[in-house]
């Protein structure tokens, strides 16, 4: 069965370019008699923002834009639930979890992410790095000048030897230099990378440099949790932003080291600022979708005008009230 996914951060406001988002995977799901379903990426603890994930679904509700798998709202006196086993209320954030694949919230799946994090190490594609932010500098700088790219696990080996770098999880956790784990993506090869709306672009995996995947207080980046979850949770489709783009080589490659095989990708176009110069930011006041609500457009024209974003149907219509006129 087709299915994708989105997974916001509970760290702020829902933004307009995350909103799109979310009504693109919902449509490709549909056009696809699919299935998508909400992770909530949880991972940054320095911005973490307790109240912004119930707020974020309530706005996807009020948008009529929440799954019926993964993080989700439930009014257990209007929904008449088949299978009352299958969602779960989290406390911390005060909202449910439904599906097969909880949880949902990646910070209850810290122990799952280690179990990968160790395997990686054990196939020698990841390896712990101890540098500190003043050899980092260093090396940036030394960057600069040569314009090459850094090459981290020799730097590393050649200073604490083998047997630091593919230490266990657990003995790099408890490490008092709290080191970071790498992926071991530099290599002599190019890959070609597929993304369903720009097409093939091939990368040289020499130009390319090894990055963080869980971090010294034992919480994965993106990189990892994306690995571990979207696999499991049986993704076919990622959709995301078009900075995510420089990363593709790093997932694809990830993929197919340790699965074998990578979801399909499509990375939306930058929704620009009033300037048209430079993508949308936070800072431009108008990224908020509670504030289009509050201001009374209604949800039906919020999703009409999200859609044209980064899209034409190659018509004059121009009013799309039914989200099901979008894929005829």
């Amino acid at each position: 069965m087709f299915r994708t996914r989105q997974a916001p951060s509970p760290t702020g406001y829902l933004h307009l370019g995350t909103t799109r988002q979310i009504l693109f995977t919902s449509l490709f799901a549909k056009k696809n008699q699919g299935e998508w379903f909400l992770r909530l990426e949880d991972t940054d603890r320095k911005r973490l923002n307790q109240d912004s994930a119930k707020k974020l679904l309530e706005v996807l509700k009020e948008l009529y834009l929440l799954p019926l798998e993964g993080v989700t709202l439930l009014d257990l006196d209007d929904q008449n639930l088949e299978d009352k086993q299958d969602f779960n209320f989290d406390e911390f954030y005060e909202i449910y979890e439904m599906g097969e694949f909880q949880p949902y919230i990646q910070s209850k799946r810290l122990d799952l992410y280690q179990d990968h994090a160790q395997n990686l190490i054990d196939k020698k594609l990841a390896y712990w790095s101890y540098l500190s932010e003043e050899e980092k500098e260093e090396l940036l700088e030394i960057k600069k000048v040569n314009k090459k790219s850094v090459d981290y696990y020799k730097i590393s080996l050649e200073k604490y030897g083998e047997n630091v770098l593919f230490q266990s999880v657990k003995e790099g956790l408890k490490d008092s230099k709290k080191p970071v784990l790498k992926y071991k993506l530099q290599r002599n090869e190019k890959i070609d990378c597929f993304d369903e709306l720009l097409g093939k672009t091939t990368f040289d995996l020499n130009l390319e440099e090894d990055f963080n995947i869980l971090k010294s207080d034992g919480f994965p980046t993106y990189h990892l949790a994306h690995l571990v979850d979207d696999h499991l949770m049986q993704t076919s489709l990622v959709i995301r932003a078009q900075e995510w783009y420089s990363s593709l080589p790093k997932h694809i490659t990830m993929f197919k080291d340790y699965w074998g095989e990578a979801p399909k990708y499509i990375h939306l176009p930058f929704i620009l600022g009033e300037q048209g110069n430079k993508k949308l930011s936070k800072r431009d006041g108008k990224a908020d979708m509670r504030d289009y609500l509050i201001d009374g457009y209604l949800p039906e024209a919020i999703i009409n005008y999200l859609a044209f974003l980064g899209w034409n149907p190659g018509t004059d219509k121009e009013i799309y009230l039914d989200t099901g006129d979008f894929l005829n």
